[in-house]
């Protein structure tokens, strides 16, 4: 037994001997240092540490090294090994933070330099500095009980957020000045007991980091400032968010972190005050100023957040889930949404006075597996036609009442809709409205109902009645847009699509007398349609091709005139084939016409047509049996002057005998016309007035001769 203990005690003796030689011998201190230098560097590209000085004692210690030949690292003082006390002064300097990643495992950049000293033992221990960080001065002070933080003194002050962010390796986001004070009086965590308070002053947010589309920042740039306030209590920090900028300001009363659990309450009001300014950073131009409030929750990873809002100066509520940074559910419920601030807000003109709920239970929102139903009505609303006649030079007067539903399914990538919307001028249906948000593709048919064309007036300045309905389908996507559309209407169809800016239709077996009293037109002529239009609406140039087919004269003022002149009823001639060809250039439209019966031939070599103007300038030249006579309308669309040429009829022998008889009748006219009758310039608008409405108009009456007098005075002249 003796023989083992002193065995044992000499094994022990050798190795606390050996352990002295290699730790604390000026040998061992060499071979300690290399040991070091080969830790460090191994697996380093960017760096290189040398020890210079390495010295270990049991009662001091000395280390100096350099990283790269420019960083230092210097520590030296007192050390008392089996007392566990040590009075130490450090001093590290580093130029470049960026090649220690392999030892951070982080990624760094910049510069950082601390020194200070530590003093005390294991029972308490006092470690105290000051460290230069993007360009801000920092102090710490804290107190070590049995080598575990107890208090702790910390202030930075004057740090550049600039630097901050270049030294954490993040984009340079926003400029400004930040400031922490922390008095930690206990720092354990379930005894927790102190106050943190930050501080941001002057700060700017760079636009062209946070959009690298833009060219250049703002010329309003836009500048924030922020203050927390953060109490430590036992297993909680509780913190009071006040921050201000020029877009929004957000405060937070009370965010509760518990710091045993991670799990976080907060509550939130938001402010935003100008929603014009976010363009520089989204692309997007919007307007407007809204109010929300809240609560959040954040537990391992998963976010609720339950709010209201006056967005649209409506009542709004809201709930969201987020789970793995990704939208899990959505429900929102949008009360009497003004729409006037709905446009607003997207940057539109004040087009209509209204107002709409919304209703959205979306039970998934991930973009590429949607789920959920929105519900859209429209309440009775007003078209605001000052608005709209200054940015589509329109002429509405008439007041334009509308309102809506649409009901939205979201599936999969895809939102499909319902589209029910009617109004004082027309009705629109949708019965399958299908937006891809995916492919950004929007495909739907349509039937769109016009009960009463005549309440069309304001927006075509043409009076119309009756009725007509067309049905269709759209699709548009990020490069194409086609509108296709079909119409029964007059016995015949319509047919067009619309490619982009180019317009084509066909219009089939539409009855002409039907189309001109549909139009307030002079009903002279009837015929099925074959007609094609070809149109760019970019350019507003465009071609109408086509013929009129077996058309007749019906008869009407003009007929009975040609058939008193000419004797022959103009009515009984069947023209099969009537050739229209028509240019169209921006408001000009030249039509050329063709007509040819068994004993007429009627040409129009020139017809201009000015829509802005509303105004017909053209030359219809008739050639009926053996005479032949120019006729020329003019002035406005819907109630045109026409005048007949007769000049080649009354050089005719036929024409010389009627010339006789008229001076016979000269006088009798004279009296009920009102003025002297001449042939050669007959014009034959005044024979299309109207009698007067009101028999007491007696100077109306004086003026305007009626029907029958005309035709029996046309007798006379032409004999029976």
């Amino acid at each position: 037994m003796k023989k083992l203990f002193l065995g044992l005690t000499f094994l022990i003796l050798l190795i606390i001997g050996g352990v002295y030689g290699l730790l604390f011998t000026a040998p061992g201190n060499s071979y300690v240092a290399s040991i070091i230098e080969q830790k460090v560097n191994e697996g380093q590209q960017d760096v290189n540490m040398k020890v210079n000085d390495f010295k270990l004692t049991m009662n001091d210690i000395l280390f100096n090294a350099t990283l790269d030949g420019n960083s230092t690292i210097n520590v030296e003082g007192d050390l008392n090994i089996f007392a566990k006390s040590v009075d130490l002064k450090y001093d590290l300097n580093i130029k470049d933070l960026a090649k220690l990643e392999n030892i951070t495992k982080q990624k760094l950049n910049g510069a950082f330099s601390t020194n200070g000293t530590v003093k005390g033992n294991q029972e308490l221990a006092i470690v105290k500095g000051i460290s230069k960080v993007a360009s801000g001065n920092t102090t710490y002070d804290v107190k070590l009980v049995d080598f575990k933080p107890s208090n702790i003194l910390y202030s930075m002050k004057d740090v550049k957020i600039d630097e901050l962010l270049h030294l954490l390796n993040q984009p340079k986001y926003a400029t400004g000045i930040l400031a922490v004070d922390a008095n930690i009086k206990n720092a354990d965590i379930a005894s927790l007991d102190g106050l943190v308070t930050t501080k941001i002053t002057n700060g700017i947010l760079n636009a062209k980091v946070l959009n690298k589309e833009l060219k250049q920042n703002p010329k309003t740039p836009i500048s924030f400032t922020a203050n927390t306030t953060t109490n430590l209590v036992p297993n909680m920090a509780n913190t009071k968010v006040d921050f201000d900028s020029t877009i929004a300001n957000l405060d937070v009363q009370k965010a509760n972190v518990n710091l045993k659990t991670s799990v976080i309450n907060s509550d939130y009001k938001l402010f935003v005050k100008d929603l014009a300014k976010l363009e520089a950073i989204i692309n997007q131009k919007f307007n407007g100023s809204f109010t929300t409030t809240g609560t959040a929750t954040v537990n391992k990873g998963v976010v609720k957040v339950n709010g209201a809002a006056d967005i649209f100066a409506s009542d709004t509520k809201y709930d969201v889930k987020i789970e793995n940074s990704k939208p899990e559910y959505v429900n929102v419920m949008v009360n009497n949404a003004k729409i006037q601030d709905v446009l607003k807000l997207v940057n539109q003109p004040n087009f209509a006075n209204g107002l709409m709920n919304i209703d959205a239970k979306i039970k998934s929102a991930d973009i590429k597996n949607l789920d959920g139903k929105v519900i859209t009505t429209i309440l009775e609303s007003k078209v605001n036609n000052k608005v709209v006649n200054e940015q589509f030079q329109q002429k509405l007067k008439k007041p334009i009442v509308f309102k809506g539903d649409i009901v939205t399914d979201l599936v999969k990538t895809q939102a499909i809709s319902k589209i029910d919307l009617n109004t004082t001028v027309t009705n629109l249906d949708m019965a399958k409205a299908v937006f891809d948000i995916e492919k950004g593709e929007f495909v739907s048919d349509y039937t769109i109902n016009f009960t009463d064309l005549g309440k069309l007036y304001d927006f075509t300045q043409q009076k119309m009645r009756g009725a007509a309905k067309f049905t269709g389908n759209i699709k548009q996507n990020p490069t194409t847009l086609s509108v296709d559309g079909k119409s029964s209407l007059f016995g015949g169809n319509i047919t067009f699509n619309l490619l982009n800016d180019n317009f084509k239709a066909k219009i089939d077996g539409v009855e002409v007398k039907n189309l001109t009293h549909m139009l307030y037109y002079p009903e002279i002529f009837t015929s099925k349609s074959n007609i094609d239009v070809d149109y760019n609406l970019a350019t507003k140039i465009g071609k109408v091709g086509g013929n009129l087919l077996n058309g007749q004269f019906v008869k009407n003022q003009y007929s009975d005139i040609i058939n008193t002149f000419a004797q022959f009823d103009l009515t009984k001639e069947v023209y099969e084939k009537v050739e229209i060809k028509s240019d169209m250039k921006q408001d000009i439209i030249n039509t050329v016409v063709d007509m040819t019966s068994k004993h007429t031939t009627i040409k129009v070599p020139s017809s201009i047509l000015n829509t802005k103007k509303n105004s017909v300038n053209a030359l219809v030249q008739a050639k009926i049996l053996k005479y032949a006579f120019d006729t020329k309308i003019s002035g406005s669309l819907s109630n045109p002057k026409v005048k007949v040429d007769t000049k080649a009829f009354l050089n005719s022998k036929y024409g010389k005998k009627v010339k006789e008889k008229t001076d016979k009748l000269k006088n009798k006219l004279k009296d009920k016309l009102g003025e002297d009758l001449k042939l050669d310039g007959l014009k034959l608008d005044k024979l299309f007035n109207e009698a007067p409405k009101d028999p007491k108009d007696t100077a109306t009456a004086s003026a305007k001769p009626t029907n029958a007098e005309i035709a029996a005075a046309f007798k006379k002249m032409f004999g029976e």
